[in-house]
């Protein structure tokens, strides 16, 4: 978790070069927070159902990252973006199924 919170901050003060005249500039912030909190839930979580929520929100998150700009360019990644989350669900899924077949 510590790891996190060092990149996150140094993400934080490099933004404030990378988009400092955008308009949007509190959206961006906001949504860099969501990410690390996200993250954060994902790390501290006890069982693979919360795990399943972290990740989700993880994924949400993210597509908003990726889609920030809203180009043509940044919609194909958020689109992939997507999908690749869509597999770690289907990961997650499959071993939360594993565990209650086999797990006790």
């Amino acid at each position: 978790m510590g790891l996190v919170i060092i990149i996150s901050s140094i993400v934080l003060i490099y933004r404030t070069f990378y988009i400092e005249g955008n308009k949007f500039f509190t959206r961006f912030i906001l949504i860099v927070y969501l990410f690390v909190l996200s993250i954060i839930f994902l790390i501290l979580s006890p069982n693979l159902i919360r795990i399943l929520l972290g990740w989700d929100g993880l994924g949400l998150v993210s597509y908003c990252l990726v889609i920030y700009y809203q180009n043509n360019k940044s919609a194909n990644a958020g689109i992939i973006t997507i999908l690749s989350n869509r597999i770690g669900d289907v990961a997650i899924l499959l071993g939360i199924a594993w565990l209650l077949n086999y797990g006790r």
